[in-house]
């Protein structure tokens, strides 16, 4: 694949990992601080299912990383 078709390809894959509120929310959240997935879940008012799950996208694409105390 050429360079500028796998460039592209990433972009894209990027903004669509950034396409979602909550994930902008809980990078700019966890920019600030550590927090815990139950400190995130109260902040949003959201499931831990749902905090868990937003997550692992952002893991996959390497845009945060797990400390587990």
């Amino acid at each position: 694949m050429p360079y500028r078709a796998l460039v592209s390809t990433e972009l894209a894959k990027l903004f669509n990992v950034l396409s979602h509120p909550m994930r902008i929310c809980i990078i700019e959240e966890l920019s600030k601080e550590d927090l815990s997935v139950g400190s995130l879940k109260e902040l949003f008012g959201a499931t831990h299912a749902a905090v868990s799950q937003q997550l692992a996208v952002l893991r996959n694409c390497h845009l945060i990383s797990e400390r587990r105390e």
